[in-house]
């Protein structure tokens, strides 16, 4: 799945010290994409419309949304109809920087000047591409995914992480044996959740490279059902809440992603997170993982990351990382930034102010009176038109807005 060469980027899974010049590591993590393009037919029908401002027509002034996906170069193809009503937002579901030619503005998941400049020196085409840092263009809904009332909590640790390389759950093993050894009077077991099948009565049901990896597990643990407990595949807006809830704190250990949902729903779940300091460090440069009070960040060696879980452990009190999320993330944060990158909207929506845009009544009220919901409620999926998937749907609904132009 995706497009490039993500060969390039698999030195980077594993190896936190890469000895390249920074530009040739921009490059790098530019070579590989998992947007969807046309030729990618077998991919149509998981097409993400995330639909954040539909268009509006109100006291006869007329302002356009703005629509984010994996697609925009394939939906602006088939539904040329839509830049006229929407701008669109690309994201690559990766560390890389979109490659869409049509969009009209990129997320780039962090502020990283240095890697801005790289950009719009390589690629001049794309040079005036709106740039928004959002680390996470998830879209994370931070009431759905939230804590749960749990009287007690009955996991220490909850990784969620697939059985794969680039997740260095060997150093996790690794880790959970030194904390044994180290902090035999504080005790602890990881909950797994691999999001997959597992029953390893039937082998067939992990992939290749997903028993290789277990069968890495097993060699440094021994029996590693005597340090973890593994859950397959679960309902994940459901369930997913309540297993965050019921932890005292979530690790995460990949170096190398494009969006990690595990750091900010553990985070809106308000459990601290311990990550590795090296996590994404050459997409970041000097911008943080997550913000002072929400985790601790460990250096890549298994030792490291046991006495960082026992530090956060032993003083859980003094993390807030539900507080922390709510004043970075979210989706009220999201839609504002969004709004603020383009200043369309500063200069075309009455009573403006930057950073308030969810607080804007005029917004409000255009949303209540063309879709009859208000704007928090389209904002938080409430809409038939707030998400749609694959390119069915957007036709279907597709006339609607046209006509409001």
């Amino acid at each position: 799945m995706g497009r490039g060469d993500f060969q390039r980027h698999r030195q980077y899974l594993m190896n936190p010290d890469i000895r390249k010049p920074l530009d040739e590591i921009y490059a790098d993590l530019d070579a590989f994409t998992q947007e969807i393009f046309e030729t990618d037919t077998e991919r149509f029908s998981t097409i993400s419309f995330y639909n954040l401002l539909p268009p509006l027509f109100y006291e006869g002034r007329f302002i356009k949304g703005i629509y984010f996906s994996e697609s925009v170069d394939l939906l602006n193809k088939v539904f040329p109809q839509l830049a006229p009503v929407f701008f669109s937002f690309a994201y690559s579901m990766w560390c890389s920087y979109p490659w869409s030619t049509t969009a009209d503005a990129y997320c780039k998941l962090y502020d990283n000047p240095s890697r801005e400049a790289w950009f719009q020196k390589n690629y001049p085409d794309r040079a005036k591409k709106i740039l928004i840092p959002l680390m996470d263009s998830d879209f994370t809904h931070e009431y759905l995914i939230s804590p749960r009332n749990i009287a007690q909590k009955q996991i220490d640790v909850i990784c969620v992480a697939r059985l794969s390389e680039e997740k260095n759950l060997p150093i996790v093993a690794q880790a959970l044996k030194i904390y044994h050894q180290k902090y035999p009077h504080h005790p602890i077991r990881l909950r797994l959740m691999v999001c997959r099948p597992f029953d390893l009565k039937n082998p067939q049901t992990l992939e290749p490279h997903s028993l290789r990896e277990w069968q890495k597990i097993e060699a440094i643990l021994g029996n590693p059902f005597d340090y973890l407990e593994v859950i397959p595949q679960v309902d994940y807006y459901a369930e997913m809440p309540v297993y965050y809830s019921h932890a005292k704190l979530c690790i995460m250990t990949s170096l190398l992603e494009g969006k990690n949902r595990s750091i900010l729903e553990a985070m809106s779940c308000n459990i601290p997170v311990v990550c590795f300091q090296e996590y994404n460090q050459y997409a970041r440069g000097d911008a943080p993982i997550f913000p002072e009070g929400a985790g601790l960040c460990a250096a890549f060696y298994p030792e490291s990351l046991a006495d960082t879980i026992y530090q956060v452990l032993q003083n859980l009190g003094e993390f807030h990382p539900r507080r922390r999320f709510l004043e970075h993330w979210g989706r009220k944060n999201f839609f504002n930034r969004c709004l603020d990158s383009f200043p369309y909207y500063r200069e075309n929506v009455p009573d403006y102010i930057p950073g308030q845009a969810y607080n804007n009544l005029w917004l409000d009220l255009a949303l209540q009176q063309n879709y009859q919901v208000s704007l928090h409620d389209f904002l938080y999926g409430r809409s038939q038109f707030s998400h749609l998937y694959g390119l069915q749907q957007i036709k279907t609904v597709l006339e609607r807005w046209i006509k409001l132009a």
